[in-house]
Order: structure tokens, then sequence, then C-alpha cells
């Protein structure tokens, strides 16, 4: 699974609010996803595709879109 998400916070800040959605097993799609079978919070792991510099919300936006077309392409050739 592969999951894009855009923050203006720290990556250290917001990879610890979704371990603790796991642990919690709050009701969101990570959560779900990693306490379902065969996963755990423990298999998580976190990488950086871009770091932009541009303060603007819709800015982030835009690219967090064309990251998730991006993967959804390239997984549909698999």
């Amino acid at each position: 699974m592969v999951y894009v998400g855009e923050t203006s916070r720290s990556l250290k800040e917001r990879a610890k609010e979704h371990e603790a959605d796991v642990r919690l097993r709050r009701e969101k799609p990570i959560s779900e996803h990693f306490n379902g079978a065969g996963h755990r919070v423990q298999d998580m792991g976190v990488s950086v595709l871009t770091q932009i510099r541009d303060s603007s919300h819709y800015y982030r936006l835009i690219k967090e879109l064309e990251f998730i077309r991006s993967f959804k392409r390239n997984h549909q050739m698999d």
C-alpha cells in the first residue's frame, strides 16, 4: 500500500500521528489498513517524495494529487 499525503508540519510529527492512529485503532484509512490481517504498526515506513518551499496549502494539494495520480498510473501497469 502506498499512501500519499501532504503536511505543513514536520514529517516526524505527522508520522507519529499516523502511528498513534494505528495504535489507538482510530477510524482512519491508514489505521484500518495496518490493523487489518497481516499488518502491524511496525510495517509502516515513510519516504519524502518532495519538499515544497511554497507555503500555499492549495499548491501542496495540487502536488499531492499529482503524486497520487502518478502512483495509480504506475500501479495499473503492474
